[in-house]
């Protein structure tokens, strides 16, 4: 998972495997503002305030949500605050909700703030992180432009805005805004790790590694920037450091589901499926529907050859998430190998369904249908999938024991010579999937 910095609250994509991410959400305790008019700076309109209204402000800026919209309620509902002071309430008490989840609550009251104080540059970047929330990115980026505008100095409001590029994939304009919100502010270590993450996306893995070993340096105990920098190892296929980097997140962040599978996947890529497991199976204790760790559970056992094991595993991913495509081809190979290939032919189908013309779900139906006993079929998926992937040992050796099935001898000795030419154990793979070729 590789994890974008905004105001102390985390913007992550998760890292399915080292070339498949999708885009989510996550948020935990924050306060730090890039405004003219930060809590932090905050000055009360009068220095004689009663006890009970610095509580209340106090409270109002803190880092506990639920206690900061308490006491924001409170001083907005007083009627003793002035423009400039309701305006700050407002917005911190958007913030809590914006860390709470509740965004638009928060866009509510961001709203407010901006009524009430126009040029509040702060109000808008903070609105504009709700909306990047909520997905809504037109928003989002009219309102860091305004932020921006009104504050060209704010590191701040270029790093949110870096994000909000990169979270769209748009990564050139992301690393740009990373590198002005630097430039402003060169000790950020979050600036840093965020432009190693968009030059993560942009494939660039020795920037993206420099530069989290730049947040690293800022910031020693970064657990983040470490597991992003696994990542990038990762997709580098420097497997080894990748895991060394996991570990070390994991020792500072020993709740962080995504590193677990992160390295999950990276002892799967070494062909290290008990390590993996473990790790999937920590990933799933600490977040019960995250479909992707189970599915990938399920491919280590498959590994393992504990098909019926991954079957169960597969159930349970594709329950969480119905539209896996990805987890029906794998319980596909799985029911097949596990003896019962009507069920797996159903799934190749549902896959194909999600996933038209995937090839690897089409040789996969291929093989269930030579489990099924029906030779024209595997021989017509086989085909399709060659078309493809002309080399694909699998294919070309499923399709010769067709071939044999149905009685063309000449067609099924060229390829299974073929297949065996390309990949020496297939015959191998194959008997322990409970398919034997009749001898020449």
């Amino acid at each position: 998972m590789r994890t974008y910095f905004q105001r102390d609250t985390t913007v992550t994509v998760v890292h399915q495997s080292p070339y498949d991410r999708h885009i989510s959400l996550s948020r935990h305790c924050a306060l730090a503002l890039a405004a003219s008019l930060s809590c932090a700076a905050l000055q009360l309109s009068s220095v004689s305030a009663a006890q009970s209204k610095a509580g209340n402000w106090a409270q109002c800026e803190g880092p506990d949500p639920d206690l900061s919209i308490a006491a924001c309620t409170t001083l907005i509902q007083s009627g003793k605050e002035d423009t400039e002071n309701n305006a700050v309430a407002f917005n911190s008490r958007g913030i809590a909700y914006d860390i709470k989840g509740q965004h638009d609550q928060a866009i509510t009251d961001f709203n407010q703030a901006i009524q009430l104080e126009p040029e509040y540059a702060g109000a808008f970047s903070n609105r504009a992180n709700a909306y990047a929330a909520e997905g809504l990115f037109d928003k989002a980026m009219a309102d860091y432009n305004t932020a921006i505008r009104l504050k060209p100095d704010d590191a701040g409001a270029f790093n949110y805005r870096g994000v909000a590029f990169a979270m769209i994939g748009q990564f050139d304009r992301a690393v740009a805004d990373f590198d002005q919100a630097i430039k402003l502010k060169p000790d950020d270590a979050g600036a840093f790790n965020n432009r190693g993450s968009a030059y993560d996306g942009k494939g660039q893995y020795d920037r993206a590694i420099a530069d989290f070993g730049e947040a690293i340096e800022l910031k020693p105990d970064y657990a983040e920037a470490f597991s992003n920098r696994g990542n990038a190892y990762t997709d580098s296929h420097k497997f080894d450091l990748a895991i060394a980097d996991y570990t070390e997140a994991i020792k500072l962040n020993p709740l962080d589901a995504a590193t677990f599978y992160n390295r999950g996947v990276t002892y799967l890529a070494k062909g290290q499926a008990d390590r993996a497991i473990a790790d999937f199976n920590e990933a799933t204790r600490l977040r019960p529907n995250q479909a992707e760790a189970f599915n990938q559970r399920g491919v280590a056992r498959h590994n393992k050859g504990q098909d019926d094991q991954a079957v169960s595993d597969f159930d349970e991913a594709i329950r969480i998430k119905p539209d896996f495509a990805e987890a029906y081809k794998n319980r596909c190979l799985s029911r097949a190998i596990a003896g019962d290939p009507q069920s797996a032919i159903e799934d190749c189908n549902q896959a194909l369904t999600l996933r038209p013309n995937d090839s690897p779900s089409i040789g996969i139906r291929g093989f269930a249908n030579l489990k099924a006993m029906y030779p024209v079929a595997a021989i017509a998926d086989f085909n399709n999938s060659l078309a493809a992937n002309p080399k694909d040992a699998s294919s070309l050796y499923g399709r010769g024991v067709a071939k044999q099935y149905a009685g063309d001898a000449a067609g099924a000795a060229e390829d299974i010579g073929a297949a065996k030419r390309l990949q020496s154990d297939i015959a191998v793979k194959f008997s322990r999937w409970g398919v034997t070729a009749k001898p020449d």
